[in-house]
């Protein structure tokens, strides 16, 4: 559990959760988007969700509620150093040798990431601008992580794909929504406007579950659709992530300690990975 713990506060989990979506996109449409593509990803996600967590922490550093923060703060020259290094080093790679048309999109997608940060930092205190960060997060991660493999896919955008990818989206926004259901009582103390703050915990709640059962009706779509083919099979994974995220839902109880359930909800998308045993 300590190993784990600060494997979490460095951001590792969530890089490698990247990782695993965007391997599961690849095998989706089987490609490879080629080594700079794994890297530079792993290198953005840490510096986007480092450096997050690392303005929130400087912000509420008079009154820290979270033991991340208190690590990031404890560690920010080190921090803040890394960040640097990182960033240049990431800049590097991408400007230098990432593929012209992921790096076209990328472009695209920079613009999304200032749009988040500003709607989450400086428009924060606007109700007319500010909106939810797990919805810009939603849209970002999916976006991000897909964006290599769907660039580099030849045959193109299929029926069957976009029904896997809503799928996909779906298992995100359980992800994330379960995450501000959890930490409800902590986000409102800090400031933060989520999820849960705006629907309130009943309505999230009924939100997760309605999409739970959205996912496993989908799936079952796809496979009387597509029968027992390969993409059956990758909704398969995706339904099993979205009934470990409902078990967490009705079982406040055994997650709240010690943060299990964000643990279990960063821990779920390693399931990503499983799509390597698809052929």
């Amino acid at each position: 559990m300590r190993i784990y713990r600060y494997f979490h506060y460095l951001g590792l989990d969530i890089v490698l959760g990247a990782l695993a979506s965007s391997c599961f996109a690849a095998q989706l449409f089987g490609v490879f988007p080629g080594p700079i593509w794994w890297v530079t990803l792993a290198l953005t996600v840490w510096l986007l969700y480092t450096g997050d967590h690392m303005l929130d922490a400087w912000r509420h550093r008079k009154k820290v509620e979270r033991n991340m923060h208190y690590f990031l703060l404890k560690h920010r020259r080190l921090v803040i150093y890394s960040l640097g290094v990182v960033a240049v080093v990431d800049a590097m790679l991408i400007i230098n040798l990432l593929d012209k048309d992921i790096f076209k999109y990328a472009l695209i997608l920079a613009g999304l990431v200032l749009l988040f940060y500003a709607m989450r930092h400086v428009f924060r205190k606007n109700r007319f601008l500010f909106i939810p960060g797990e919805l810009f997060v939603l849209l970002l991660y999916m976006a991000g992580t897909w964006l290599g493999p769907v660039s580099t896919a030849e045959a193109g955008f299929l029926t069957s794909h976009g029904l896997v990818a809503l799928i996909f989206g779906g298992v995100l926004l359980m992800n994330l929504g379960l995450i501000s259901l959890y930490d409800l009582k902590l986000d409102s103390r800090m400031g933060i406007s989520s999820l849960a703050q705006i629907l309130g915990k009943n309505r999230t709640k009924k939100l997760l579950v309605g999409t739970g059962i959205g996912i496993f009706l989908v799936s079952l779509l796809q496979f009387l659709v597509f029968e027992a083919d390969r993409y059956s099979q990758f909704a398969l994974i995706l339904c099993g992530m979205a009934a470990i995220l409902l078990f967490v839902v009705y079982q406040p109880s055994r997650f709240r300690k010690n943060d299990l359930y964000r643990w279990t909800a960063d821990a779920v998308l390693f399931m990503g990975f499983l799509s390597l045993l698809i052929k």
